[in-house]
């Protein structure tokens, strides 16, 4: 059995990161490949205000499901996989409701700059999460079947709509609207894929009474909601604070420069972060059960893998971006591609270690990675911060530093964890 487990890991490891990597790949590239019409329809003022409504839907959004969606994903139960996606779902809009008010009261007391925002977006906000909590249940609910395919086709009709929906809508000049909509048309999308094969289980379920007592199925799960979603919390404002700081240090304009450089060169790391790490959160788990040293040997396998990644992408990405930039974004964009460059050291580090990140959720030891988010949050933005007087591009190359740093040494914790063995009471295993 075991030797059968070792061989499966090793062979299919590959084959499902191209399986769901080919479709995130695809239905990212179709986003970034309207861009340079996006710059030429919207201006660097609509991408900042944008990127403010986007850093907060990135927040929020985690805690949409109260990272029951992770639990899912993270069981190895179909039972209870199946009643923790009808949690999540019944959960995601009541939490969306809630943090759709966190949103009004950040733009009445204008915190962070989101007071320029007027207050449509609430309500289009509330759409936008409700959505979204409940494509990343469906996702998680197919990575725990292994059905990566399903979740690969998803990422290219979201891509697709999200891109399509942009470009017409910047037609008529609707200003930063515009983008805000086809960011939902993306979220919207994406659902229904999912939702077929999911759909007829959960109303078989529910029809044979398997779907009772989710509240006993939350009690059980209560380790997510109260340990891991606080440390998402974390990673995700680490992730999405620095648009609204810049907004608020250096405004609007800025904050559109960095937004669109987020946009391209977090392509790469991102639709690798999503496939990999779906993948590595599925294998990762089938692992634990051999022990430590497959564990640590999954995670180097892995780290090598996406070193070699970072480096042939980023390196040249970098490199030439201060040139290509005005080029193909247009005149009012150069400084984006200069903060990418200045950026470097964070995107190759966040390649490497990013998608490897769940590991502490698995291993039992999320306590881990909060202690890291809690890290990343805070010293990458004081060095923002603490430079800030210097001007907005020597304030970037900072926080990059900073946040390449906090990577950098969150790699050697997850090696020494990897060599443990897991933690077994888990609520959701």
């Amino acid at each position: 059995m075991t030797s059968d487990l070792r061989r499966w890991l090793r062979g299919d490891f590959a084959r499902h990161v191209a399986s769901l990597g080919s479709g995130t790949a695809l239905g990212q590239l179709i986003v970034v490949a309207v861009t340079p019409l996006l710059t030429r329809l919207y201006t660097p003022e609509d991408m900042g205000l944008f990127g403010l409504f986007a850093s907060f839907l990135a927040i929020a959004s985690v805690a949409a499901t109260l990272r029951l969606d992770f639990a899912i994903a993270t069981t190895a139960d179909r039972e209870t996989a199946l009643r923790l996606l009808a949690l999540c779902l019944v959960v995601t809009p009541l939490a969306s409701l809630l943090l759709g008010a966190l949103l009004y009261l950040l733009i009445r007391h204008d915190v962070f700059a989101y007071g320029l925002l007027p207050l449509w977006t609430v309500p289009l906000g509330i759409v936008a999460l409700a959505a979204t909590g409940a494509f990343v249940a469906l996702r998680c609910w197919h990575v725990a079947r292994r059905s990566f395919t399903a979740v690969g086709r998803a990422m290219v009709a979201q891509g697709t709509a999200r891109a399509v929906a942009s470009v017409l809508l910047g037609l008529p000049a609707a200003g930063w609207a515009g983008l805000a909509a086809g960011d939902l048309a993306g979220r919207l999308f994406g659902i229904g894929r999912l939702w077929r094969e999911a759909g007829d289980e959960l109303q078989q379920a529910r029809r044979g009474g398997r779907l009772r007592r989710l509240g006993e199925e939350m009690s059980r799960a209560r380790h997510f909601p109260l340990v891991v979603l606080p440390s998402s919390l974390v990673d995700a404002l680490a992730a999405a604070l620095p648009l609204p700081f810049i907004a608020w240090m250096f405004g609007a304009a800025e904050a559109g420069q960095f937004a669109l450089v987020w946009r391209v060169a977090g392509l790469p790391g991102g639709l690798i972060a999503a496939s990999v790490g779906d993948v590595f959160h599925a294998h990762a788990t089938a692992a634990r059960s051999v022990g430590p040293p497959q564990v640590r040997r999954l995670l180097l396998d892995t780290m090598r893998m996406l070193g070699i990644l970072a480096v042939a992408i980023y390196v040249p990405l970098c490199l030439v971006a201060p040139w290509v930039f005005e080029w193909v974004f247009g005149a009012p964009w150069r400084m984006a591609g200069e903060m990418l460059l200045l950026l470097a050291p964070m995107w190759l580090t966040s390649m490497v270690v990013s998608p490897v990140s769940r590991l502490p959720m698995v291993l039992g030891r999320p306590q881990l990675k909060l202690v890291f988010d809690t890290c990343f949050l805070l010293l990458p933005l004081a060095a923002l911060a603490a430079f800030a007087s210097h001007g907005v591009l020597v304030a970037v190359f900072a926080y990059g530093v900073a946040a390449a740093a906090a990577y950098a040494i969150f790699a050697l914790l997850l090696y020494h964890a990897a060599g443990r063995r897991a933690v077994e009471a888990r609520p959701a295993a």
